[in-house]
């Protein structure tokens, strides 16, 4: 017994059970006399919680494990030891072509592979993904197979019913009426045949029987799902009809379809024989808007959370109808003021032509519709407005909306009369209505020299609502302001109490009659607060209330002004909004500016101190301190660099090798090494969709910015807790986030659940030097240098978060464009290694410690040194000699930069080879002229790899 333990080791089921099995009824007898090379995997499979399975002998007599037990069913345990062609009999063929393989020594990967199997007892709809690895006996032969597996059967089926979810919810939201519905509907179930083989669907008549299922739009739908191999959708409802259980419950419920009934399969080599039939709900009502009937996956075991998934469809065509029947009562609202309305409507388009007009056109103006649509406005206005009305048409054009426009149209009578215009733009047409002011106007003219001038003091004022109140708050005048503004004429509101001009909140807590009460006893009220418009409508308003005294002091009334402040507040807040992201804009770019120069001088001293400590290298003894303390000082150094590249990045300075990038290629090859460094605490997943373009961008960057992305994930998370990596193509039309130029991106995201960030946190981010990790745990340029690399490359990075909930890091990669096709000419097999000869090098560099110990590497390396603190002491040399072999130079110098040295220097002795050191990744390059760039701070071997490069 003890022998069978070692064999079959543990207190798993699987162990207890190997080891009661008597073996010598199989082809491999006493597992006593079984190979290690059987007797080793199988101990590892019994120890293992992972899913594991393994098959032995020329038969693969099939060993499992606990952990597979219920990938196994019903099959458990009396397949334990049957060859593995019994075992899984209905599902061999498709992977005997894998299992040879393995025979031959080769290993085999599937991802995510569909098996029906018979687990239950019937065929199921599965998927597996699992490797085949062969199992060598000592002779280097093939034992037998090992297959690790984990089932993603829950996995891929949950996708695929979200991915419908989200497909019907996107058809739905463009839905405008009941046949775009249907439409909607038979194309989302369209892209899931296999979880609903075909849909069938009734929609209860619309209240007044539009008849919409006999629309242009259904027929689309029906000849789209004939196309598709199904019948329409209310035939398919018909057949089944007859099958629904008499009353369909809130919950929905399933019920069997007929049999002999030749049903749509979908995706599937057989009809399906169970569905769901799901109420539709109504629109705030007990009423049901319909029935939606979904065929079920004929393989489909689990059903238990179909219900709630097909309860939130239905829940989103019932949503879509009470929309669709909302906008096609406000069609009809809209087509009923437009007939009965007594002012005249009018569409104009830009060329002053009427392409609309409304019956009242007949009514008040006496020209048949049909006369006037087609016809420019200046065929029936007096000729002396045609200029100014052609200028206020021009204005509306520019999206000025007008009001109280006022001119003259002719009557079929010859008569004039005045039409008070208001205007609105829409789709690069005037729409605009109009009322006959003709008798108003007429009154007006006859009214006392007196009341002329009030009317041009007070009438005139449209800026102002300006109206007199008796002392019980009763209006008892109105001027064209107050209408304009307010939306009442005169014969609506004279006489009213002016309390209805205020809000609700406002009469509950007796504003009005503090108000008057206020100017009665002090002579004047002010204040600023929200007013209501006719249309109940809410604007900002500044009042003023006097309270009008006789001649013996005596109260008799009020005067009340009210102005309209709502667009001089908005624009006050989005100035203050514009100023504050300027203001913004400004300190981020002075910081980046300010942030390049300090990296630019902190490489020069850098590069003064690792050029020394390099060649100082060479000359130290065998002292094992002092190695030990020259080592401490190259490291310090190397991590200063780092840091003048961390800063470089966010100042968008740096030297960035852009090509073309597979994002979970990248990480795919990244995600051990980071999973490692980070701890098992923090477990990282990606989520990628299966065709994602290639990105263009620096990949030993974009490695750098998603592990410092990760690190950040991790500190948010002290406790632990998952970290996630998404992507997605998006794309972008005009200005996306932060401004992106038009084009198509990847959105890569990296997602924490920890902490998050408040709003102040989150707005100083990316700030350099900012962080929130405390004295000695970060630089605070980690987001800089992301943000500053995106940028670089043509993308952005955004910080999505809120307190408590975790955050999301987003960086907006450009696409890259398609890779050409092009043939290369085949590499030589073996590469010549030159010699570099000793050469006379003119080094300029306006830094006196750069300088020398450039000149000290050069020395070092047996080359002979000239050296120049300036470009123009470099074109004394250089002119002066002509034994000059290599140009160094830096490239940020006062007077002249590199590049301008270059170009003097080729105009004196043109083709001279040209190093140029710089820490900038931008402005270096000279088109049509051959430059080796040298980024500082650089070493003695870069040095030397980059002289060879230029004179080679």
């Amino acid at each position: 017994m003890n022998e069978l333990t070692a064999i079959f080791p543990g207190d798993s089921e699987m162990a207890r059970v190997m080891r009661e099995k008597d073996w010598t009824d199989t082809a491999l007898g006493d597992p006593r006399t079984w190979p290690e090379a059987l007797k080793t995997p199988l101990r590892m499979l019994l120890t293992t919680r992972f899913e594991m399975w393994l098959g032995w002998g020329d038969d693969l007599n099939f060993f499992y494990n606990d952990a597979y037990i219920p990938t196994l069913g019903i099959k458990h345990p009396k397949m334990l030891g049957r060859p593995f062609r019994e075992v899984w009999a209905e599902v061999y063929d498709e992977v005997a072509g894998q299992v040879e393989r393995v025979r031959a020594g080769a290993a085999t990967w599937n991802k995510s592979l569909l098996l029906l199997l018979e687990r239950s007892g019937f065929p199921e709809e599965t998927y597996h993904s699992f490797s085949y690895s062969p199992l060598h006996l000592p002779d280097g032969s093939v034992g037998g197979l090992l297959c690790i597996v984990s089932e993603d059967t829950a996995n891929i089926i949950g996708e695929r019913r979200l991915e419908t979810m989200r497909q019907l919810g996107l058809g739905l939201s463009q839905a405008t009426d009941r046949p775009d519905i249907v439409s909607a509907v038979m194309a989302a179930f369209a892209t899931n045949r296999r979880d609903f083989p075909f849909v069938a669907l009734q929609l209860n008549d619309h209240v007044d029987r539009m008849d919409a299922m006999k629309s242009a739009g259904t027929a689309n739908a029906h000849r789209q799902e004939c196309q598709a191999g199904n019948p329409p959708a209310e035939t398919l409802f018909a057949r089944i009809a007859p099958a629904l259980p008499a009353d369909i419950l809130e919950a929905g419920v399933l019920f069997n379809l007929p049999e002999r009934e030749d049903w749509p399969t979908g995706d599937w080599d057989r009809a399906p024989v169970r569905a769901i039939a799901m109420p539709i709900p109504g629109a705030g009502t007990a009423e049901r808007a319909g029935t939606l009937v979904l065929a079920l996956n004929p393989y489909c075991v689990d059903l238990a959370d179909i219900l709630p998934t097909v309860r939130l469809l239905a829940g989103q065509i019932g949503g879509a109808l009470a929309n669709v029947a909302t906008l096609e009562a406000e069609r009809r609202r809209a087509d009923r003021m437009w007939q009965v309305s007594r002012d005249l409507m009018v569409v104009v388009d830009a060329g002053g032509v009427f392409r609309a007009v409304s019956p009242s056109w007949t009514r008040i103006l006496g020209h048949p519709i049909e006369t006037v649509i087609g016809r420019p406005f200046a065929d029936f206005m007096h000729p002396d407005d045609v200029t100014a009305s052609s200028a206020a048409l021009a204005e509306a054009l520019n999206a000025t909306e007008l009001n109280n426009y006022e001119n003259r149209f002719r009557a079929l009578d010859g008569s004039y009369h005045r039409i008070e215009w208001h205007t609105t733009l829409e789709e690069g047409q005037v729409y605009a209505y109009g009322r006959d002011v003709t008798d108003r106007r007429l009154v007006e003219e006859k009214l006392s020299d007196s009341e002329e001038q009030f009317r041009h003091l007070v009438q005139g004022v449209t800026d102002y609502a300006i109206y007199m109140i008796d002392l019980e708050g009763n209006v008892s005048s109105w001027n064209e302001g107050a209408r304009r503004i307010k939306g009442y004429e005169p014969d609506e509101i004279i006489g009213s109490h002016f309390s209805r001009f205020y809000t609700p909140e406002d009469r509950e807590r007796g504003e009005p009659a503090r108000a008057l009460e206020t100017a009665r006893t002090e002579g004047r009220f002010l204040a600023e607060g929200w007013r209501v418009r006719k249309s109940g409508e809410r604007f900002r308003a500044s009042v003023v209330i006097d309270a009008i005294r006789d001649d013996m002091g005596k109260p008799i009334g009020f005067a009340k002004i009210t102005r309209d402040v709502t667009e001089r507040e908005q624009a006050q807040r989005d100035l203050e909004v514009a100023r504050e992201a300027l203001f913004q804009a400004q300190k981020m770019e002075a910081i980046g500016q300010l942030t390049g120069g300090v990296a630019h001088d902190f490489n020069n001293l850098l590069m003064a101190i690792s050029s020394s400590l390099d060649l100082l290298s060479r000359r130290t003894g065998d002292d094992p301190l002092s190695r030990r303390l020259l080592d401490n000082a190259i490291e310090g150094a190397k991590r200063g660099a780092t840091l003048t590249q961390r800063m470089l990045a966010f100042a968008r300075r740096q030297e960035l090798n852009v090509g073309r990038v597979d994002v979970p290629q990248l990480l795919s090859g990244m995600s051990d090494l980071v999973q490692r460094s980070i701890g098992p605490e923090w477990p990282i997943s990606t989520s990628f969709p299966l065709k994602l373009p290639s990105i263009r961008a620096d990949a030993n960057q974009l490695e750098m910015a998603l592990l410092n992305l990760i690190v950040n994930a991790r500190d948010a998370t002290p406790g632990g807790g998952p970290i996630l990596i998404s992507a997605s193509c998006e794309d972008v039309a005009g200005e996306g986030p932060a401004k992106l130029a038009a084009g198509t991106y990847v959105r890569l995201v990296v997602r924490d659940e920890g902490q998050g960030m408040d709003a102040e946190t989150l707005r100083r981010a990316t700030e350099p030097f900012f962080t929130t990790k405390g004295v000695g745990k970060g630089t605070g340029l980690g987001l800089p240098m992301v943000h500053g690399m995106a940028q670089q490359i043509g993308g952005t990075f955004e910080l999505l978060s809120k307190a408590g909930e975790g955050a999301s890091a987003v960086l907006w990669l450009p696409v890259a464009e398609p890779e050409p096709v092009c043939v290369t000419a085949a590499a030589e097999d073996a590469q010549v290694t030159r010699d570099t000869p000793r050469l006379t090098i003119l080094t300029v560099d306006d830094d006196a410690l750069v300088l020398i110990n450039t000149a000290a590497l050069l020395e070092d390396l047996g080359h002979t040194v000239i050296e120049a603190g300036s470009a123009a002491q470099a074109l004394e040399y250089f002119s002066a000699r002509n034994d000059i072999d290599l140009l160094i130079t830096d490239q940020a110098m006062p007077g002249m930069t590199g590049v301008d040295l270059v170009a003097a220097v080729d105009a004196i002795r043109a083709g001279t080879p040209v190093i140029i050191a710089s820490g900038y990744g931008e402005g270096v390059d000279i088109p049509g002229r051959q430059l080796v760039r040298l980024g500082k701070p650089f070493n003695q071997e870069r040095l030397s790899e980059a002289i060879e490069e230029a004179v080679g």
